[in-house]
């Protein structure tokens, strides 16, 4: 007999947020497991951001979808008071799945976060309807501020409320999932009465043919005549310091030796909280070869973006537990792969396993600020040379694959519903 799960998570195709794959990768794989994948979520109608109907050409037609209408923002003196798009639907979302579960035979209920709203209805699903449920970590729920973000202000009050929300939500979980190790210690150290769930890590994955999607009616925005290379993904404040260290290795090595010829995009990286990457190129003077597009760009157009380029950047976070989860569509889809984040990152091991590290640059706290800047320097210099060697061997990426991670996962879930 098929089982069957029920996915709730508010973000699916056509939404274009980076949470939409992991949970898509996933429900596409569960028939070949013997698993239904039933998603409840939002109607796009709702949804603020820019939405990509491309998106739902990576659905899998076996994955059944139930849309469910949020409530629409609310306002307090002209400012948004609630607009998360998990808290605005979460009573609609509830209803819903109350219903389902009254009316259909569940196995298992799967959350993933963010959203931080929706997996708070876990415990009482669980407890009414007596279906094991599970939560998985994309992003650490409770974190540790960067110093930037310190002080009596709305990070401090997001952070004192994830400490108050996620106990409730983790009551009586079964899975708890997540894509680094360093987010589950943290959650395993935080609460003691999680010792009978089940832990498990399975990074971000990739399904191959996800990306060699061609779009004939799109032409990536790249400079004419010039080499491309491409960040395209998030600019946080724990990942701010490095990007500023980037740029002034880059800026030094430009005012030695002029590059010509050449251009670093970044895609989809504006944060309003952080000084924009354009505004420090142009403080650096290398605005000529330093380009930013601010808003996040349509996934399948990024894909198209990073194969036509001439290499990719991954830059990340200065926190040890940086899972590097775009590595994977770098890997697969860029010439060549240029990696800046922490030593301790799961990322290297990746990049060190393709052999398609020789453009990596570890960084550590510890690590002299003058030898970082030569070793960036000595890795851009390389790096953007067409002459310099890069050939990996992508076949250790095949344990990453999303087949294989929802091989783990449904090991994992199925030994966690044995315990009901």
């Amino acid at each position: 007999m098929m089982k069957r799960m029920l996915i709730i998570h508010p973000h699916w195709p056509p939404s274009n947020t980076t949470g939409v794959h992991r949970v898509r990768l996933i429900a596409n794989e569960l028939e070949q497991l013997n698993w239904k994948a039933v998603v409840l979520t939002v109607d796009e109608r709702d949804i603020e951001d820019e939405l990509a109907p491309d998106l739902k050409q990576l659905v899998s037609d076996h994955v059944e979808v139930i849309k469910v209408r949020a409530n629409p923002v609310r306002h307090l003196f002209g400012k948004r008071l609630i607009g998360d798009i998990g808290l605005r639907a979460w009573i609609p979302i509830r209803r819903k799945a109350q219903a389902m579960l009254a009316s259909q035979s569940f196995h298992f209920i799967w959350f993933s976060v963010p959203s931080w709203y929706t997996p708070l209805m876990g415990p009482g699903l669980n407890r009414k309807f007596k279906v094991q449920f599970g939560v998985d970590y994309r992003d650490p729920w409770v974190y540790e501020l960067a110093f930037s973000q310190k002080g009596l202000n709305r990070a401090t009050a997001t952070v004192a409320l994830a400490r108050l929300l996620e106990p409730l939500a983790l009551k009586n979980v079964g899975l708890i999932s997540g894509v680094s190790d360093g987010y589950l210690e943290g959650v395993r150290r935080r609460y003691s009465f999680l010792s009978q769930a089940n832990f498990l890590t399975f990074q971000m994955g990739f399904r191959r043919a996800d990306h060699e999607v061609h779009l004939p009616n799109f032409t990536p925005p790249f400079a004419p005549k010039a080499r491309t290379y491409i960040y395209a993904g998030a600019y946080s404040p724990n990942w701010q310091p490095l990007f500023s260290t980037w740029l002034k290795a880059l800026a030094q090595l430009h005012n030695q030796a002029p590059l010509h010829g050449i251009e670093f995009l970044f895609v989809g990286t504006g944060n309003l909280e952080l000084p924009s990457i354009q505004s420090q190129a142009e403080e650096l003077g290398i605005q000529s070869i330093v380009r930013e597009i601010p808003e996040r760009q349509p996934y399948l157009e990024v894909q198209q973006m990073l194969r036509e380029s001439d290499g990719a950047l991954v830059i990340g976070s200065i926190e040890a537990h940086y899972s590097a989860s775009k590595l994977f569509q770098c890997l697969v889809t860029a010439p060549r792969v240029f990696g800046f984040f922490h030593k301790a990152s799961e990322g290297r091991e990746i990049l060190e396993a393709c052999q398609a590290d020789s453009f990596y640059v570890a960084y550590h706290p510890e690590k002299a600020h003058e030898q970082l800047q030569a070793e960036l320097q000595s890795a851009i210099l390389q790096f953007t040379d067409p002459s310099s060697h890069w050939e990996p061997d992508l076949a250790p990426l095949q344990q990453h694959t999303s087949a294989n991670n929802a091989q783990k996962f449904i090991a994992a879930v199925e030994e966690a519903i044995g315990y009901i």
